[in-house]
Formats: structure tokens, sequence, C-alpha cells
């Protein structure tokens, strides 16, 4: 099973794209809890792009897929935008003493896998895993 949708690069469409995951991996059969960790973490890897590969800017174009596998699901948040500066990545300050900052660090927590993929011409893909059980997950996230 899979899905494709589209959001614009502004914070209102967020809520849109946590509808369509919500309703996809309901699907999928992630109990609640887990769930609603893997929308924290899509809103947190959308709004990264909205920050910082579009500038806030409303007209960027964010394609967003998930993928069922038999043991994961695969996200991915692909941008258009300014590719990621790695050198500029800062770890996050625990605790946080500005209201942002905490998008990777969040992802991190929550996602069993991660990985930047920046080998597009332009923009950036974040690809996020997460494991239906325990016994299929790697010992470390990937940076």
């Amino acid at each position: 099973m899979r899905t494709n949708f589209v959001i614009t690069s502004e914070a209102k469409a967020l809520s849109q794209a946590r509808e369509k995951a919500r309703s996809f991996l309901r699907q999928v059969g992630f109990p609640d809890d887990t769930l609603e960790k893997l929308l924290v973490a899509l809103g947190e890897g959308c709004t990264n792009s909205i920050r910082h590969s579009y500038g806030n800017q409303p007209q960027g174009r964010i394609e967003i897929t998930l993928e069922d596998f038999k043991d994961k699901v695969v996200i991915k948040i692909r941008d258009f935008g300014e590719k990621i500066d790695f050198s500029k990545v800062k770890e996050p300050e625990l605790p946080p003493k500005k209201p942002h900052g905490l998008g990777l660090y969040f992802i991190k927590t929550i996602m069993d896998q991660f990985e930047y993929n920046t080998s597009h011409t332009l923009g950036n893909e974040l690809i996020m895993i997460k494991y239906k059980s325990a016994k299929e997950k790697p010992h470390e996230n990937q940076d």
C-alpha cells in the first residue's frame, strides 16, 4: 500500500498532511500512540522544509510519500528548495532556550531510522523509517 500527496510550503498545509497521513497509518494498523508520534515526525520534517529549504515562502512544493512494507513504513518528504547545509545543523539544546530547533531531535527520537538524500539536483528528501515490531528495529538511528 502506498499514498502520495503534495502540500504547499506553508504552516496551514501541515494539518492537511497530518490528516492524509493519519488515514494511511491507521489502515497500516499502528496503535494510536505510535500513530500520533509518527504524525509529529512528519510535521517536523515538513516544517524543516518550510523553514529551511523554502525560507517560509508559501509558493514551494512538498511531496509526501508513505509506503507500507511487510515489516516497516517508509515516509518520504521531498522539497525543491535550498539544499541543506549540514555544517549549520546544530545539536539541540536540552532543555530548549528558544521555541524551535528540536525538529531533528524529535525525528531521531520517534523514528527507527532516518536519512537525508541530498543527491537531487534541486532540494532535499527526508526518508524516515518506522518498523512495525521491536524485533525488526536496527540498533541505532542513522544520521
